[in-house]
């Protein structure tokens, strides 16, 4: 009983502690590649994006939250290609991500970690 709860914490520590990182959001400015064409791009940190997913915002893309979120990962039900093409489709993340398989990797260790720390508590 008491690993579920410190488990609970952990989990609630965490998802506390995205919310207000959300807000960082990088502002990359692509002009001077585009030869002059100004093209604003906001990027998440993966680790961010994977604390959404988490949070349940990416629900109405079809990305499950909390424990149900960690179980469809481990099951392979939802990869973190899926999480970071549902944040592209929620307009979190530019489309030009789902080609940054060093993003994508990021999101799975992230995903990886909440799941070890689901485990170990």
């Amino acid at each position: 009983m008491k690993s579920i709860i410190f488990s609970g914490l952990t989990l609630l520590l965490i998802s506390t502690t995205l919310s207000p990182a959300y807000s960082r959001e990088a502002i990359v400015d692509n002009s001077k590649a585009l030869g002059g064409i100004s093209e604003v791009t906001t990027a998440i940190d993966p680790f961010e994006i994977a604390g959404l997913a988490y949070q349940g915002q990416l629900r109405n893309q079809g990305i499950p939250g909390y424990a149900s979120l960690l179980q469809a990962y481990q099951t392979r039900q939802i990869s973190a290609k899926d999480v970071v093409r549902s944040a592209v489709l929620a307009n979190k993340l530019p489309s030009q991500v789902l080609n940054d398989q060093a993003y994508i990797n990021s999101v799975k260790n992230s995903l990886d970690s909440f799941v070890r720390n689901n485990l170990v508590n």
